[in-house]
C-alpha cells in the first residue's frame, strides 16, 4: 500500500454514475460497453436491477460514455437549458464567494485556557450528541459536541465553545469559506478533529472562451455563458481541536460534485458526492433554428472528442504549509468502473471515505447507476435512486375521436433501486449487491438492516404503501418477503424500524399507524393499525414499547392545524394506542422534516422541538413565537414543560444537554437554560 509522509493512506473511495430524474427515463440499447445479460426483454420496460457488470478496459468505457453521450447532447449540451446550480446545503449559487473570510489557516484565540482537565463525559449519561437513525453510526450536523467542547459553523467562522464550565465561552475561531465555500453547517467530529463538509465553487466564467473546444460560429455562443456557476465541488476540511485556543486546518480535499449525504463509523467518514454529466466546452444556440442545429451538431463533436479525464470525477488534497504534500487526480481508474445492465445516465456519483487521522486517498471502485437516498448500518451503506417508466402503449389503442380528444396522463410505473456497499473494512468500500422494489421511497428513515435483511417501506404508483424485506443472494438482492395494502389513497409520512418490528404513517385526512410484524422476513405482517387525527411526521423510541411522533394535529377533514406530539402505546402490536397528545397553536417544527432539530433526554423525559408560529390561530389566544419548546413526557403524559427563545427572534435549529443545563442554537449564539424547567440561565453571541 503507497505510503505518504510515514502514514498509510487511509480512506476509500466509491464512485458510481447517476442520473437525474429526466435522464433516469432515457431508453439506452447498451450496445456499447459490457452487453446485457440479465433481466432485459423486449419492448423496454423497467428490468429489475441484478449484479451490476464491470468494464474491462478504459477503451471500452470510453466507448460507452461517447455512444450514450450522443443520445442525449443538444443544443444546450446534456442540461437542455440555463440552469442555476444549487448546491447539497440548499442554497442557489451563481458564483463568487460566500464569505470573505480570511485564510482557513489562521485562527482567533478568545479565551487564554482551555477547560480544566477531568474525566470524560459519556454521551448519553452526561451529553447528548446529535440524535441519528443507527446507533454507532454517526451523521453531519450543524453542531458537534463531547460534553467539553462544542463545535459548530456559523457566520463564516468554525467557533469551538467551552460547554464544561457553568458559563459557556468561546475558545478559539477559525475563518471558513475564503474560497467560496458554503460552510453554515455539516460537521463530524472524532476525538480532536473536526471534518468540516462544506460546498466550493470556482469562479463563474461570464462568456469568456469556451471550456474545452467551444466556438463562436453561426451565432453560436461559447459555453459556459453569463450567469451560470461552474459545477458544484464538496471540500472536505480536517481541524485540529487538541489546543481549541487555536483550531488549526491540518488538511483540505476537494472532490467533484456536491454532497448528497455522509456517515462516520469509528472515525471513518463515507461522504457521498453527487455531481452533474461533464460541460465539455458546450456551445449554444442565440435563437433561431440555424443556430440551434449547429449547436448540436457542434456539441456531438464535443462528446466523440471528450477523454477519460472529462468523465471520471477527479480530486485534490493539500496540507496547508506543506508544499511537498500535495495530491490530485481521478477518484478511480477507469478498470474500476462497473455499470448496471440498463442506462441509467450521466451524472456522477461518488462515495468517499475519509478517516480523520489521515485523510489521504487510497483505492477506489466506481458504478454507473443511480443515486438519491442513503443509508449506512455500522458494515453496510446503501444508496437508493428512483427511476419512473413511462408505460408502453398497448396495441389496441383506439384513437381519440375529435369530438373527445384524449387527455393526456403520466402512466408508467416507478421503481428504486438499491446498491448495496460494505464499509466493514476502514479502507475499502466494497460493492456487494444490487435490487429493486416497486415504488418511491421518503427518506433514509425507509430503509433497516436487520440480521442482515434489509427493510425498505415505499409508496407506489397506486397510492398505497408495502414494506419489503430485501436478502443478498451472491450479488443480487431479492425480496424475500413483502406486505402491502397500507394506506389505501395515502402516502408515507414516517417510518421508523426497530428491532422485529416496522411502524409506518401513512395520512389523507386522517393517520393511521402501522404497526408491522417482521420477525418472520419471508412473512410480514400488517399486526395492528391506529387511525387519529392529523399526523406524525417524525417518529422516536422512547422506552420499551414507547413512540412520541412529531407531527401536525388536523381536523377531520384532513385540515392541518399546528405542531402536535403524540405518546403511542405499541406493546400489543395489535392494538396501538395513542396514551397522550400536545398541540401548540398554528405552527411548524423543523424536526418534522430533519431529525437533527429534535432532542428527546431519556433520564428526564424531556423532548424538545424547535417551533416557528406567526399566531393567527383565531381563538385570540395564539401569539406569534420563535424559539424551542420543551415537553415532559411520562408514561401516561406529554405536557409542555417551557420556552426557550433567542434575542432578535433568531429561530432555535438544535437543542443540546450537557450536564444538568439544556443548550440551545441559533445563527446568533448559545442560550443556557436550567434542564429541569428551561428557565434562562445566560446568553453566548457569536461574533
Amino acid at each position: 500500500m503507497n505510503t505518504t509522509g510515514g502514514r498509510v493512506r487511509r480512506w476509500a473511495v466509491l464512485v458510481a454514475t447517476v442520473a437525474l430524474a429526466t435522464s433516469a427515463c432515457t431508453k439506452g440499447d447498451g450496445s456499447a460497453g459490457p452487453p446485457p445479460t440479465k433481466g432485459s426483454d423486449s419492448i423496454g420496460r423497467i428490468r429489475l436491477i441484478s449484479a451490476l457488470e464491470q468494464f474491462s478496459a478504459c477503451d471500452q468505457l470510453l466507448d460507452y460514455l461517447h455512444t450514450e453521450g450522443a443520445k442525449l447532447v443538444g443544443p444546450y449540451g446534456f442540461g437542455g437549458g440555463i440552469m442555476t446550480v444549487r448546491n447539497a446545503m440548499g442554497v442557489a449559487a451563481t458564483g463568487g464567494a460566500a464569505g470573505k473570510a480570511a485564510s482557513g489557516t489562521v485562527a482567533g484565540a478568545v479565551e487564554d485556557t482551555a477547560a480544566s482537565p477531568s474525566a470524560a463525559p459519556v454521551a448519553g449519561t452526561d451529553y447528548s450528541g446529535t440524535n441519528v437513525q443507527e446507533a454507532g453510526v454517526d451523521e453531519p450536523d450543524i453542531v458537534k459536541t463531547d460534553g467539553r467542547r462544542l463545535v459548530t459553523a456559523v457566520n463564516g467562522k468554525l467557533q469551538v465553545v467551552d460547554v464544561e464550565s457553568a458559563t459557556p465561552k468561546v475558545l478559539g475561531w477559525l475563518p471558513l469559506a475564503a474560497d467560496g465555500s458554503y460552510v453554515e453547517g455539516q460537521l463530524l467530529l472524532s476525538g480532536d478533529k473536526v471534518l468540516v463538509l462544506s460546498q466550493a465553487f470556482d469562479a463563474v466564467n461570464y462568456g469568456g472562451p469556451a471550456m474545452k473546444g467551444g466556438a463562436s460560429v453561426g451565432g453560436v455562443m461559447p459555453y459556459p455563458y453569463p450567469g451560470v456557476a461552474s459545477p458544484p465541488r464538496t471540500k472536505v476540511t480536517v481541524v485540529d481541536i487538541s489546543d481549541p485556543r487555536s483550531p488549526k486546518v491540518t488538511s483540505e480535499l476537494k472532490f467533484d460534485g456536491s454532497m448528497v449525504a455522509a456517515r462516520m463509523v469509528d472515525g471513518v467518514a463515507r461522504v457521498v458526492l453527487r455531481s452533474s454529466a461533464p460541460t465539455l466546452g458546450f456551445t449554444y444556440p442565440s435563437g433561431n433554428q440555424a443556430s440551434v442545429d449547429i449547436a448540436t451538431e457542434s456539441n456531438k463533436k464535443v462528446v466523440a472528442g471528450s477523454t477519460l479525464d472529462d468523465w471520471l470525477p477527479k480530486y485534490s488534497y493539500d496540507e496547508p504549509g506543506n508544499a511537498s504534500a500535495h495530491a490530485g487526480g481521478r477518484i478511480a481508474d477507469c478498470n474500476d468502473v462497473s455499470r448496471p445492465v440498463k442506462f441509467s445516465g450521466l451524472d456522477t456519483l461518488t462515495v468517499v471515505s475519509v478517516a480523520a487521522d489521515d485523510p489521504r486517498p487510497g483505492p477506489g471502485a466506481a458504478v454507473l447507476g443511480a443515486g438519491e437516498l442513503v443509508y449506512a448500518s455500522p458494515n453496510n451503506l446503501y444508496v437508493t435512486s428512483t427511476a419512473w417508466t413511462p408505460a408502453e402503449p398497448s396495441p389496441t389503442t383506439q384513437p381519440a375521436q375529435p369530438e373527445q380528444p384524449a387527455q393526456p396522463q403520466r402512466s408508467g410505473s416507478t421503481t428504486t433501486e438499491i446498491h448495496k456497499f460494505s464499509i466493514a473494512d476502514k479502507v475499502r468500500t466494497k460493492y456487494l449487491a444490487s435490487g429493486s422494489i416497486g415504488g418511491h421511497l421518503l427518506n433514509q428513515f425507509s430503509l433497516s438492516e436487520y440480521k442482515d435483511d434489509l427493510r425498505v417501506a415505499a409508496t407506489t404508483d397506486g397510492a398505497e404503501s408495502t414494506v419489503s424485506v430485501l436478502r443478498q443472494d451472491g450479488d443480487v438482492l431479492t425480496t424475500a418477503g413483502s406486505v402491502g395494502g397500507l394506506g389505501k389513497g395515502e402516502r408515507i409520512y414516517a417510518v421508523r424500524f426497530l428491532g422485529d418490528r416496522g411502524y409506518v404513517v401513512t395520512f389523507r385526512q386522517t393517520d393511521p399507524l402501522y404497526v408491522v410484524d417482521l420477525s418472520d422476513g419471508a412473512s410480514p405482517k400488517v399486526m395492528g393499525e391506529l387511525k387519529i387525527p392529523g399526523y406524525s411526521a417524525y417518529l422516536h423510541p422512547i422506552g420499551d414499547h414507547r413512540l412520541l411522533g412529531v407531527g401536525q394535529a388536523a381536523s377531520d377533514a384532513g385540515r392541518v392545524q399546528g405542531t402536535q406530539l403524540s405518546l403511542f402505546d405499541v406493546s400489543d402490536p395489535a392494538n396501538p394506542k395513542r396514551l397522550a397528545n400536545a398541540a401548540l397553536d398554528p405552527s411548524t417544527s423543523e424536526a418534522e422534516y430533519d431529525h437533527h432539530a429534535f432532542l428527546y433526554w431519556p433520564k428526564s423525559g424531556l423532548a424538545v422541538v424547535p417551533i416557528q408560529s406567526y399566531g393567527g390561530g383565531g381563538d385570540g389566544r395564539s401569539v406569534p413565537f420563535m424559539g424551542a419548546v420543551g415537553f415532559s413526557v411520562g408514561d401516561n403524559e406529554v405536557k409542555e414543560l417551557g420556552r426557550v427563545s433567542h434575542p432578535d427572534g433568531q429561530p432555535v435549529q438544535r437543542s443540546l444537554v450537557v450536564g444538568d443545563r439544556l443548550l440551545t442554537l441559533s445563527g446568533g449564539g448559545l442560550r443556557t437554560s436550567v434542564l429541569s424547567t428551561l428557565a434562562e440561565k445566560n446568553w453566548l453571541a457569536f461574533s
